[in-house]
């Protein structure tokens, strides 16, 4: 298979993102520095509860979720920082959708809000483990991993035909395949963006 995507997501976008970070820091920082407190404090709530309720909550199952993940999803994946980072924001689109009806297109958060929900909470847990406080934690994340970690929630717009599970798979990739649009390759899905036009 030949590689559509010669470049990576990261690539793609970093400049857009250094912009919109420099732009709306105080924002991205309070809101995702608030997801990642709560985030804390749920674990150390779990740490005085019943290790089989936390356990049944926490653990993955054969599936590969459990409702922790599907909250991280949710808190993360789509909330983490209080905005979406739009096709719009980052001029990110794939070839087909520039030949089509905006109607017969879709935003797709092209790393998953799943794994990047996942992702965050593996990197508290790391730290949490190394002996981190919440403060540190939070502190951590807002100043060390926040503004390198931005592509994590960057969309692209994409034909609803490219958007189906039977073209464009679903948790089948790491998130370093993603990075590097592993998936948007093997789904015939080739992104743009203005610098690459």
């Amino acid at each position: 298979m030949e590689k559509l995507n010669k470049h990576s997501l990261l690539s793609l976008v970093d400049k857009k993102l250094t912009e919109i970070y420099n732009k709306e820091k105080r924002t991205i920082n309070y809101r995702f520095g608030r997801a990642v407190n709560g985030w804390v404090s749920d674990l150390e709530y779990d740490q005085s509860q019943d290790v089989d309720l936390v356990k049944i909550y926490t653990t993955l199952n054969e599936n590969g979720t459990c409702g922790l993940r599907q909250l991280g999803r949710l808190r993360f994946g789509y909330n983490g920082l209080g905005f979406r980072i739009t096709p719009s924001k980052v001029g990110l689109q794939s070839k087909a959708s520039l030949f089509v009806k905006s109607s017969d297109c879709t935003s797709d958060h092209v790393l998953g809000v799943t794994p990047v929900g996942w992702k965050i909470h593996e990197v508290i847990l790391r730290l949490l483990g190394q002996g981190f406080s919440k403060e540190s934690v939070v502190k951590y994340m807002i100043e060390n991993w926040l503004s390198f970690h931005l592509h994590y929630w960057v969309e692209a717009k994409i034909t609803k035909l490219e958007h189906k599970e039977d073209n464009l798979a679903r948790d089948k990739h790491s998130l370093e395949d993603k990075l590097n649009l592993v998936h948007y390759d093997e789904g015939n899905i080739q992104l743009l963006n203005n610098q690459y036009r």
